[in-house]
C-alpha cells in the first residue's frame, strides 16, 4: 500500500510545500485566488532547484552504498518566509568516510546550482529591466549581488545591474532562480552539518572541529560588519541624491540615519538567524557540532571536487542577502 511506503510521507510534505510556496509565488505576483496559477510561476522552479539538491545527495549517497531516505520537504506558512525552509535527506548512520562525505556533501549543491543556473536563464529572460524614481516616496527590497548572478544578468540584459538608477524587475521565475543560488551560498558555508561543513570535515579531518566553531562564532560578528557597511552607505548614497535632487529643483527626502540603520539591520539579519539555526540543528544532533570523521585517503577526484566547490562557493557568495532601499 502506498500509505505504508518510506515515499508516502516525503510526497504529502512535498505537495504541502507546493502549496505553500505557491501562495508566497501568488503574493510576489500579486495574484488573487482566482489567479492561483500565477503562484506556480514561482513554486514549480524553486521546487524544481530543490529536489534536484536533495536527489543529488539521495542518489550519491546510494552509490556510496548509504541507508538514505528519501527528501523530507518542510513547509512554511506563506507570510513568515517563502513557503519553505528547504529539503533534508535523513541518514540512518552518519557518514564518517572522508571521500563519502566530500561526495555527497558536494552532490547536492552542485546539482541544485546547475538546476538554478538554468531557471535564472529562463527567469532573467523574462524580466524586464527599468529606471527607478530616485525622488520616490517607497522602499524597494533588493536581492543580493554574487559574481555569477552579476554574470549571468550580464550576458543576458547586457550591462551591470543595478547601475545609478537602473535594476532588474525580477519576475518569479527569476526570483525563484535567485533563491536557489542563496540556498546553495547558505549549505556550502563550511560550518557545522551545513554541506559545506560535511566537504570541509572530508578533506581536513576531525581537526577542522575548531575551525569549524570559530566560523560558527564569526558569523555574528559578521552581520555587524554588514550593519555597519550598510548603515553608512545608505545614508552617505541618500545624502548625495538630496544634493542632486536640491541641485535639480526637485523635491528630496533629507537622508535620515535612522532609517539607514533600520536598513542596515534588515539586511544583516540572515547573518544573525543562520548561527542560531546552526546551534539548534547541533543540539538535536547531540550537541556535536560534526559527527567523527574515520581515517581514509581521498582521490584525486575527491580533491578536485573539494577546490571546484571552494571556487562555486567564492562565485555565489552574497555578502548582504536582501537590502531595503
Amino acid at each position: 500500500m502506498i500509505y505504508t511506503s518510506k515515499w508516502f510521507t516525503p510526497a504529502v510534505l512535498f505537495l504541502i510545500t507546493l502549496a505553500t510556496t505557491t501562495i508566497t509565488g501568488m503574493g510576489y505576483s500579486g495574484a488573487s485566488l482566482n489567479e492561483w496559477y500565477r503562484g506556480l510561476w514561482f513554486s514549480l522552479p524553486l521546487m524544481f532547484i530543490l529536489l534536484t539538491h536533495e536527489m543529488g545527495h539521495y542518489l550519491v549517497a546510494k552509490k556510496h552504498r548509504v541507508d538514505v531516505s528519501p527528501p523530507y520537504f518542510i513547509p512554511l506558512p506563506p507570510p513568515l518566509g517563502l513557503g519553505t525552509l528547504g529539503a533534508v535527506i535523513k541518514m540512518k548512520d552518519p557518514v564518517t568516510k572522508p571521500s563519502a562525505l566530500i561526495d555527497i556533501g558536494a552532490a547536492g549543491p552542485l546539482a541544485g546550482l546547475v538546476a538554478a543556473f538554468f531557471v535564472l536563464i529562463a527567469g532573467i529572460s523574462m524580466s524586464t529591466v527599468s529606471d527607478i524614481p530616485l525622488n520616490r516616496n517607497y522602499e524597494l527590497m533588493s536581492e543580493g549581488n554574487s559574481i555569477f548572478y552579476l554574470l549571468i544578468k550580464y550576458i543576458i540584459k547586457g550591462e551591470l545591474l543595478p547601475s545609478g538608477n537602473r535594476d532588474i524587475m525580477m519576475h518569479p521565475v527569476a526570483f525563484a532562480g535567485w533563491i536557489g543560488l542563496l540556498i546553495t551560498m547558505i549549505n556550502l558555508i563550511p560550518v557545522g552539518q551545513l554541506d559545506g561543513g560535511h566537504i570541509a570535515h572530508g578533506k581536513f579531518g576531525n581537526k577542522y572541529n575548531d575551525l569549524s566553531d570559530l566560523l560558527h562564532r564569526f558569523l555574528p560578528v559578521f552581520g555587524v560588519v554588514i550593519v555597519v557597511y550598510v548603515t553608512f552607505d545608505s545614508f552617505f548614497s541618500s545624502y548625495l541624491k538630496y544634493v542632486w535632487f536640491d541641485l535639480s529643483g526637485l523635491s528630496g527626502q533629507a537622508p535620515s540615519f535612522i532609517k539607514s540603520f533600520q536598513s542596515g539591520i534588515s539586511s544583516a539579519i540572515p547573518w544573525f538567524i543562520w548561527p542560531i539555526m546552526l546551534l539548534v540543528i547541533r543540539k538535536l544532533s547531540g550537541g556535536a557540532a560534526h559527527p567523527p570523521v574515520s581515517e581514509g585517503s581521498l582521490t584525486k577526484t575527491n580533491h578536485i571536487t573539494f577546490w571546484v566547490i571552494v571556487v562555486v562557493f567564492i562565485i555565489i557568495f552574497m555578502p548582504v542577502p536582501m537590502r531595503m532601499n
